[in-house]
């Protein structure tokens, strides 16, 4: 029995056991249930800001004042992604050490995530009502990508990426869900820590107004100025339900980013340094069996190689008596392997008030593209000359991150971020004009030596076409791929700042008041010069000069109420207000007609002309949301945004955008074999896209030369009498256009089977895109040309499926699986008030029609980007052809009904003669014009097969594979090489030659069976020929692939397949054990070698079929488009 006195002494021990201990350690292990330790795992003592992480034998130490300890008890939990948390109790009672192992069971749905759903909301994944796709940022840095969006091509089920080519620092098409909408941008709205940023890419030259031209230069893209190795985490918002909250910008989705900030305890440093090599991965068809002419000789400075057959190795004449005629690879001179290299510092740390993150990066790119160097080692001599660039194609990327946190008060936490990044660029001019590196690349013929490019006696711009010009200015048909490289310029430099402040305070216990404010400022100077010599402009010489100041800043007000501690019920609800604007000063100083050669500044020019393009968008919105949890097994939120923006027309400023989700856990009431975890899930949601600056105003112009688009002509706008003035714009202003509106209804299967092994996400919607905006033609009358108005709907339906497993879960040996699939079905149903069904009945001529790209249509019943253009007389659309009866009378055939029953569409009416008539008529008597192919860039599905090896604890090895199904590029290059005579199609052809016995190749019943054949022999996409001509011989002369394949005649034919099976990722990780490093003062380190895109396979005849003419606007079109590349990289991750 205690008195007194033994109760005190007792109380005496206990404290002065506490008292004595400074500190108490809590350690133990982190493994999963195969006994695998878990590197990386974090512990977190609940309600303090005490943590670690557990090492690469997942073993953890935390260190804890005994103050915070003084009550004997606390909470310890232990976390890992895609593992679920476990949650202890520490029991102290005076103890140094305590010992405390777990074992966390696999996540594969990662159920237990936080996922950020948008405006500063963070919610478990297991009450979404939508699905919020997230992506491992280690994912990203596997790829061995500078740009994180090429980094997420096949991680992501119905996002599409496709990289616009191999060059330096390239950008990217990228789009979710497919297209919503005709003169609105394709991309995600791209939120990091909270405030959006730009994402934009711009090009120099043309309208400022429109992003990405098509025949410009390489240019990156802003989503390239984000450093990987900063990132935490990336979610991605891809239906209106899970974007709604952003209103009326984020009809495209949105990607969520948010960056690593520092933790308490011991301050980390990370350096990683990485080097690779690239290559172009494929080879382009080319003949060299026929040499430069036309008319089968050989002409001097000829655009075409039309002219005899060379006695060259291969080719089915080959005489090895002969003299061999010499022939050039003048792919495999000008390009080589491109070399990349990054390094990245980062120190973190923190204490119980204070956490920083700070990191360094440098990343450089030089594409597979030679440099003045490695010309040098090709020519004799270069005669003393200095070109205007010695490295062609690279990209120099510099970034600092500061990041950090404090708390002021127990209640009141201020943070804060700054990125700051500065981009060199030398960037190569590129698909669809003359003047890029592919046109005379691919025209060259095969016995013209490209070297050296300057001609030798008057150091003058030498090419093909005219290989020993007398002046500089030439002229020339295309420029010398080499003058391209080296004399004509195209460079950025890039200096931005991004960043935000954060306040938040915490009044009361039920209820958090945060203020964010975000700004992205970028100053962005463009050089383009085509100096004297360059092909366009008659050789004269022109210089691009753009300034681009482009501000965003955005401001956050949230106030968010906790309703458990307020009424005792699982509610929370957020509200909200945003401002937002957007600035953009564009100045562009166009030279011409340059006066002294290599002399770049704008008073050398004898025409300059300067233009300015201004812009500036403001939007306030207010916004709310609302989650309940209904017995811990339904789950509802609802939102509400309203948004005012001053491109709204001033007839309607205020605009709603709602969403309404729900998810059911049924296996919380129900118990079904096999399934430990079941959740069905729907979604209702509304999101926008803005219309362009200015579309509400009828403004004024002075800079044009034309005017209603050349249907009148005014000579120089604004010039009266040698006085300059202003005309009215051609644009008609609309003063109620409206924000498109996309509504998307979601409906979803989440299931985890087998234990936990295998996770199932399925998911359905249907997208409809109301008020989409695009440019009608109005009648000169008005006074106006065009008029931008709110009158399209497209429809996008979907299925999207992901399957994760564990396939092998042993200690020692761990063999993880993904696959996800995606298709949608895009279509036009409404334009101009004409839909699918009614434009089914009207004439051609009556259905609106709005043009993307060269042959990119939209229009009623069409998908959106469907190709369209010049085409033989196919069957299936009504078409009347041209032919002539067995006694040469012309007739005119109508071939549907004529060969009705033994045709399918597209197939190839062939006249008697053997070939396609491209003279057709319209049943009506109109002359034949462009077609509607049935063909579109959009494929049917796309997937990925991804799959992981852990060996012991050291080893780590991936692989990933992409597919696309379905889907067609317009391989118009191919057109222009077979009028030309490069493409290797045209190696069959036919020569007068091959029929005169005189010839040293002739042989009776050989060479006079070369270049003959059936017409049928060159269709493409399963299409037959079918007409009178069908088995009538012909030669495939000159006058064949001028007049039948070339570029003014069907484009159809050459519309192939994009689909493709690549090895997009293939990596091998070591992580060298910590005591064998521990010595020389480093905490990890870790070696990896990773490769991408090192086989694809695919029936498309081009560079590639990711090709994209567009760049980051349309897919689809190829036209001397820039070749992909593999690449392969070698990292060292050290960590102290």
């Amino acid at each position: 029995m205690f008195n007194i006195n033994q109760t005190g002494l007792v109380l005496f021990l206990t404290i002065s056991k506490l008292v004595a201990v400074d500190a108490v350690t809590i350690s133990g292990s982190i493994v999963d249930v195969s006994g695998n330790p878990l590197p990386g795992s974090n512990v977190l003592l609940i309600n303090t800001p005490y943590g670690g992480a557990a090492d690469i034998d997942g073993l953890y130490s935390v260190s804890v004042p005994a103050s915070i300890v003084s009550d004997n008890s606390a909470s310890i939990k232990a976390s890992f992604i895609g593992y679920r948390s476990i949650t202890d109790s520490v029991s102290f009672f005076g103890k140094k050490n305590i010992v405390i192992n777990f074992v966390l069971p696999q996540d594969v749905l990662g159920l237990e995530a936080i996922v950020v759903t948008g405006l500063g909301g963070a919610e478990e994944k297991k009450k979404l009502g939508v699905l919020i796709e997230s992506v491992k940022p280690e994912a990203a840095q596997k790829s061995g990508e500078t740009n994180i969006v090429t980094a997420l091509r096949g991680s992501v089920p119905g996002l599409e990426i496709r990289k616009t080519s191999g060059d330096a620092g390239t950008n990217a098409y990228f789009r979710i869900r497919g297209t919503g909408t005709i003169s609105g941008g394709h991309e995600p709205l791209i939120i990091i820590d909270g405030s959006p940023i730009n994402s934009s890419t711009r090009t120099v030259g043309g309208d400022e107004s429109v992003q990405s031209p098509r025949n410009r230069s390489e240019a990156s893209s802003r989503t390239s100025d984000i450093n990987i190795d900063d990132i935490a985490s990336i979610e991605v918002l891809k239906g209106a339900a899970a974007s709604a909250i952003y209103g009326s910008r984020a009809s495209n989705g949105v990607i969520l980013i948010t960056t690593k900030s520092g933790k308490t305890g011991k301050m980390q440093i990370a350096y990683k340094t990485q080097y690779g090599i690239s290559g172009i991965n494929k080879n382009y068809p080319l003949q060299k069996w026929f040499g430069q002419g036309a008319g089968g000789d050989t002409i001097t400075n000829s655009t075409f190689s039309w002219g005899r057959p060379l006695n060259t190795s291969g080719a089915p004449w080959f005489n090895a008596g002969l003299e061999e005629d010499e022939t050039f690879d003048h792919l495999g001179s000008i390009s080589g392997l491109g070399l990349a290299r990054e390094q990245s510092l980062i120190t973190s740390g923190g204490n119980d008030k204070t956490t920083f993150y700070l990191s360094f990066g440098k990343a450089y790119e030089k594409s597979h593209w030679i440099e003045w160097n490695n010309y040098k080692d090709l020519v004799k001599t270069t005669y003393g000359h200095t070109p205007n660039r010695q490295t062609p194609s690279d990209y120099t990327r510099y970034t600092i991150r500061l990041k950090g946190s404090h708390l002021l008060r127990e209640n009141l936490t201020l943070s804060s971020s700054i990125s700051y990044v500065k981009v060199n660029t030398n960037n190569i001019a590129r698909a669809h004009t003359t003047d890029g590196i592919g046109r005379g690349l691919l025209s060259t013929p095969p016995d013209f030596n490209l070297l050296p490019y300057l001609n030798p006696q008057t150091q003058y711009h030498r090419s093909s076409t005219n290989e020993s010009p007398q002046v500089p200015q030439g002229p020339h048909s295309w420029n010398n791929p080499y003058w391209v490289l080296f004399e004509m310029m195209q460079k950025q430099e890039l200096n931005r700042a991004y960043g935000n402040i954060k306040i938040d305070y915490k009044p009361i216990n039920w209820a958090t008041v945060s203020y964010n404010i975000g700004a992205d400022y970028s100053f962005d100077k463009r050089l383009d010069v085509l100096p004297i010599g360059t092909y366009r402009d008659g050789g004269l010489g022109r210089m691009f000069r753009n300034l681009n100041n482009s501000l965003e800043w955005d401001a956050n007000f949230i106030l968010t109420i906790d309703g458990s501690a307020v009424f005792g019920r699982p509610t929370k609800l957020t509200m909200g207000h945003n401002l937002n604007s957007r600035s953009s000063n564009t100045i562009k100083n166009l030279g011409s007609e340059q006066v002294v050669p290599n002399y770049f500044q704008m008073e050398n020019f004898s025409s300059q002309m300067i233009t300015e393009y201004i812009s500036l968008i403001n939007t306030e919105s207010v916004f709310a949301q609302i989650t309940h949890d209904v017995f811990d097994e339904v789950y509802l939120t609802a939102a509400l945004r309203q948004d005012g923006s001053s491109t709204f027309g001033p007839a309607d400023r205020k605009h709603l955008f709602r969403k309404l989700s729900g998810a059911w856990d049924f296996t919380k009431r129900f118990t079904i074999p096999f399934v430990n975890y079941g959740k069905l899930r729907a979604a209702y949601g509304e999101a926008g896209e803005q219309p362009q600056v200015y579309s509400i105003y009828s403004g004024y112009v002075s800079d044009n030369i034309g005017y209603f688009e050349n249907k009148v002509s005014l000579g120089k706008a604004g010039v009266y009498g040698g006085v300059l003035g202003y005309v009215s714009d051609s644009r008609l202003g609309n003063q109620a256009i409206r924000p498109e509106r996309r509504t998307e209804n979601e409906i979803g299967l989440d299931l985890e089977i087998l234990s936990g092994r295998f996770g199932l996400n399925l998911t359905g919607y249907r997208a409809i895109s109301d008020d989409v905006i695009f440019t009608m033609d109005v009648a000169p009358s008005t006074g106006s040309d065009t008029y931008t108005a709110n009158g399209a709907i497209i429809e996008n339906r979907g299925i999207e499926l992901s399957i994760n497993g564990n396939i092998v879960d042993k200690k020692g040996f761990k063999w993880s699986t993904r696959f996800i699939y995606a298709s949608n079905n895009n279509v036009l149903v409404e334009m101009n008030g004409v839909t699918k069904e009614a434009a089914q009945f009207l004439d051609p001529s009556n259905i609106p029609i709005d043009q993307l790209s060269k042959f990119t249509f939209v229009a009623p019943g069409h998908p959106v980007g469907e190709f369209r253009g010049y085409s033989w007389a196919r069957f299936g659309h009504g078409i009347v052809a041209t032919d002539r009866d067995e006694s040469g009378n012309t007739v005119y055939v109508d071939i549907d009904s004529v060969y009705a029953g033994s045709w399918k569409k597209n197939d190839v009416y062939i006249q008697r003669d053997g070939k396609p008539d491209v003279n057709w008529q319209t049943a009506d008597g109109e002359s034949g014009g462009y077609l509607w192919s049935g063909y579109s860039p959009n494929p049917d599905w796309t997937g990925s097969f991804y799959n992981e090896l852990k060996i012991s604890n050291n080893i780590s090895i991936s692989s990933l594979v992409d597919i696309s199904s379905g889907g067609y590029v317009v391989n118009y290059t191919k057109n222009k090489l077979n009028e030309i005579g490069t493409h290797q199609e045209t190696k069959d052809r036919y020569h007068e030659l091959f029929d005169d016995p005189n010839w040293e190749g002739y042989e009776e019943g050989r060479s006079t069976e070369w270049g003959k054949g059936v017409f049928s022999r060159f269709l493409n996409n399963g299409n037959r020929a079918i007409g009178p001509g069908a088995d009538t011989e012909i030669q495939y002369d000159e006058s064949f692939f001028t007049s039948i394949m070339g570029t003014a005649t069907d484009i159809i034919n050459n519309i192939e397949s994009a689909s493709y099976i690549k090895l997009r990722e293939f990596s091998f990780s070591y992580r060298v054990n910590p005591g064998k490093i521990k010595n020389y003062g480093l905490s990890g380190l870790d070696v990896r070698l990773s490769f991408r895109d090192l086989i694809t396979i695919s029936k498309y005849s081009g560079w590639d079929p990711e090709t994209n003419m567009m760049q980051n606007r349309i897919s689809g079109e190829d036209y001397f488009n820039q070749p992909q590349t593999w690449g392969t990289n070698l990292s060292l991750h050290l960590r102290w």
